[in-house]
């Protein structure tokens, strides 16, 4: 294995470790009764899934791993076709998760108004995933043409075929617009939301204001970086920056909870002394 797939590898599971443990105390939680909270459980679980989905393209786009990768695509030769369509979803679906994310947080910043909104968000929250979900399996089905995945034997490598040029320039096309999109959105939604909390918030931001901010900027940076490194197109260099970068992304959300959230603090060390006296 190559030493950044180790990297990833290692990175990714003690992410995935510590989203899961979210999950569990959020879920659990008497402290956690915001629709914030619920909102940002279900986000956990898609980046865990997203991240899990996307080792298979990881090994071919590498090229790490070829006999494991050989194997199972001389089984199933549309799996990893299947595994890209889920990985483009699911990129469509993480980006609106966060956009939602830092609209309810935008829509429940007025404490006159916070009680009616936080139930309004705690009843449609799951309806409102769903469109998300359908918006990303939508997006991936029609707006770009998913590479068939082909493997050389002569060379031992795999290779990702579009089926003409026009397909190959509206791929393009089509990566740059959403990246310029989600990146705008992201700026706009969030600057509006500073200017919301600070009107509201005249103490300072509260501690899961300060979250979903970090993550909103830090998104709207990563996003920068993946236009950027896509643009680049330096051979593997760009592939395995890609790679890095949304993984960063994929788990910012696990990493400012943990540092910046008071009551994930609180819930992490009551979970921590009540383990201790048993």
């Amino acid at each position: 294995m190559f030493l950044i797939s180790k990297i990833w590898l290692g990175y990714g599971l003690i992410s995935v470790v510590l989203s899961a443990f979210l999950v569990l105390i959020i879920s659990t939680s008497q402290l956690f009764n915001q629709s914030f909270y619920r909102l940002v459980t279900i986000h956990l679980v898609l980046v865990i899934l997203s991240w899990i989905n996307s080792w298979p393209s990881r090994i071919v786009y590498t090229e790490d791993s070829p006999y494991f990768a050989r194997v199972l695509f001389e089984h199933s030769p549309r799996l990893f076709k299947s595994f890209t369509f889920l990985g483009v979803a699911f990129c469509h679906i993480q980006s609106w998760s966060s956009i939602v994310i830092c609209i309810n947080k935008l829509r429940t910043a007025n404490p006159e108004k916070y009680e009616e909104r936080n139930k309004f968000w705690n009843r449609w929250c799951l309806l409102i995933y769903g469109l998300i979900i359908g918006f990303g399996f939508m997006a991936a089905n029609y707006l770009i043409v998913i590479p068939t995945i082909r493997y050389l034997p002569e060379t031992g490598n795999f290779v990702f075929i579009v089926m003409n040029l026009g397909d190959g320039i509206m791929n393009i096309f089509l990566v740059g617009v959403f990246l310029i999109l989600y990146i705008l959105i992201s700026l706009i939604i969030g600057l509006i939301t500073i200017c919301k909390i600070r009107k509201h918030e005249e103490k300072g931001y509260h501690h899961s204001s300060l979250v979903i901010l970090a993550h909103t900027f830090f998104r709207v940076f990563c996003l920068l970086s993946l236009m950027g490194s896509f643009f680049l197109q330096i051979e593997d260099f760009t592939v395995e920056m890609m790679i890095t970068i949304f993984d960063f992304m994929t788990f910012s959300m696990t990493y400012m909870l943990l540092f910046c959230d008071e009551n994930v603090k609180m819930a992490f060390r009551t979970s921590c002394s009540s383990g201790d006296s048993t």
